[in-house]
Order: structure tokens, then sequence, then C-alpha cells
């Protein structure tokens, strides 16, 4: 089970990568950007699942 620091974490990490492949110029792999994202989406929902049980 992860921590919810370890998701923010997480979660922080998946924006910036999501942002370096935005910028990236005519380099865009919207196959990997579509991962990226899904996976940040499902990060956020595990992250508030567990903020409204701690809270």
């Amino acid at each position: 089970m992860c921590s919810i620091i370890h998701l923010e974490d997480r979660i922080i990490k998946l924006k910036l990568e999501l942002i370096k492949l935005a910028e990236e110029k005519n380099k865009i792999n919207n196959a990997k950007v579509l991962k990226k994202s899904q996976e940040l989406d499902e990060l956020i929902v595990l992250y508030m699942e567990k903020k409204k049980l701690i809270g």
C-alpha cells in the first residue's frame, strides 16, 4: 500500500513528465502521452481515496 506522500511524489513526477513531453517539438508520442495521462488519473483517484479515508 502506498503512502500519501509517496503518491504525491509520483503525481508530481508524472505531471512533470507530461509537461516535458508536451514541450518536445515534433517528437510527441501520442501513445506515450496517453499512457502517462491515464497513469496520472489513476494516481490522483487513489490519492483522493486515501485522503478521504484519513480526513
